[in-house]
C-alpha cells in the first residue's frame, strides 16, 4: 500500500468526511465501471457502487493493508454486485457496452467504411458471446482480458487460488471459442 493510501485509510478510520469524499472521488469511476460489468449494465451500477463504498467505509477498521486500497475496494464491489445478482435470482450477465468495440478511428486513412463496419460487427459479436459466459468465467475473463489484471491480482480480487484463476480463464476461453464458432454471423 502506498503512502497516500495509508494516510487516507488513517483519516477514514477517524471518520473524516473529507477523507470519505476523497475516497469516493478517487475510485468512483473505476468502481462504477467494474460494477456495471458484473451487474450487467449501468442502470443499477450507481447504487451498487455507492453500496460498495459504504460497505468499505464501514469495514475500514478491518482493512489490514496487505493489498492496495483499490484492490480491497474492488473486491468489495465485485462481491456486492455478485450478492445483488444472487439476490435477484437471475442468470448474471456482464454488460460489455462500456468496453471498446474494436471500432476504428474514423480519421485513420488506411481503413475504409467497410473495414470500420466489419470491426464494429466483430466487436458486437464478441460482446454478445462474452455475455453468454456463465459466472464466474465471465468475471474472471473480464478482469484478466478487459481490465488487464495479472493472474495474481485476479486471484486476490476474487478470493480464489491462482490455479482456480488459471483454470477459469482456460475454460472461459474454450467456452467463448465454442460460442463464437456457433454464431451464424
Amino acid at each position: 500500500m502506498n503512502e497516500d493510501d495509508r494516510r487516507l485509510v488513517a483519516r477514514l478510520r477517524l471518520g473524516d468526511e473529507d477523507a470519505f469524499r476523497e475516497f469516493v472521488e478517487t475510485y468512483q469511476e473505476r468502481i462504477l465501471h467494474v460494477v456495471s460489468r458484473v451487474a450487467g449494465g449501468r442502470s443499477d451500477a450507481e447504487d451498487l457502487a455507492q453500496e460498495s463504498f459504504l460497505k468499505a467505509f464501514g469495514a475500514i477498521d478491518r482493512f489490514k493493508g496487505n493489498s492496495a486500497l483499490y484492490t480491497w475496494l474492488y473486491r468489495i464491489a465485485v462481491n456486492t454486485a455478485r450478492d445483488w445478482l444472487a439476490h435477484r435470482r437471475r442468470r448474471p450477465a456482464v454488460s460489455l457496452d462500456a468496453f471498446p468495440t474494436g471500432s476504428v478511428d474514423p480519421s485513420d486513412p488506411h481503413d475504409g467504411p467497410s473495414e470500420s463496419a466489419r470491426r464494429e460487427e466483430l466487436g458486437r459479436t464478441v460482446r454478445d458471446a462474452l455475455e453468454q459466459l456463465p459466472e464466474p468465467f465471465r468475471s474472471t475473463l473480464s478482469l484478466r482480458e478487459l481490465e488487464g489484471r495479472t493472474y495474481e491480482d485476479v486471484a486476490q480480487i476474487l478470493g480464489v487460488s491462482l490455479g482456480t484463476v488459471e483454470s477459469r480463464i482456460f475454460r472461459a476461453r474454450c467456452k467463448l471459442r465454442a460460442i463464437l464458432e456457433e454464431d451464424p454471423r
